[in-house]
């Protein structure tokens, strides 16, 4: 019985140490960065979640309704492709899962950064992982919101510090008067 015991502290020891090493990093982006390593910037709702497989990875393709296109061209509605998902189609269901990957709900309204995803047909990817990924909502005084949780995420800076993520709430017509003056500032005169 006292070496089984020791037996599970010593797995339980084991993955305890080995879960900041598996967490995810990605390279800290700021606003600005989002803004221009984005192919398109929209608001939407979204309407339609689905998992398929792509070569070898199991994705969640999410519909998103454009309510406004803050940069780019997008059309009335845009695929975007998430990391993991779930295969119910098979004898013995699969999920695969990314920590810290960013996730968007049936029915959740976004503001998105996005770059093509050439594995789907007018497919997007979110820019900066789950950094590219705001939830909108009312902030109960009639503004509309962008909160950005990334405190599951570790950020490596522009100096190799690694920093845990944290969260984040703005008001949307700040988020959305920022995209503006950078796109400004970067248009030929």
């Amino acid at each position: 019985m006292r070496n089984a015991a020791r037996a599970v502290l010593g797995l339980l020891a084991t993955a305890l140490a080995l879960a900041p090493a598996m967490a995810t990093t990605a390279v800290e982006r700021s606003e600005t960065d989002l803004i221009r390593e984005s192919a398109i910037i929209v608001t939407g709702h979204c309407t339609h979640l689905q998992s398929q497989w792509l070569d070898r990875d199991l994705v969640t393709i999410a519909t998103i309704s454009v309510s406004e296109a803050l940069k780019g061209q997008a059309g009335t509605e845009v695929t975007v492709v998430l990391p993991g998902g779930i295969d119910t189609h098979r004898q013995v269901p699969i999920a695969m899962t990314f920590p810290a990957a960013p996730q968007i709900f049936h029915q959740e309204d976004v503001l998105l950064f996005l770059r093509s995803e050439d594995r789907v047909a007018n497919g997007y990817t979110i820019v900066g992982f789950s950094q590219g990924k705001f939830t909108l909502a009312d902030n109960g005084q009639g503004q509309k919101v962008a909160s950005q949780n990334l405190s599951a995420l570790n950020l490596q800076g522009r100096t190799g510090a690694v920093t845990r993520g944290r969260a984040k709430t703005l008001l949307l017509s700040e988020l959305r008067q920022k995209i503006q003056e950078t796109l400004a500032a970067e248009r030929p005169r």
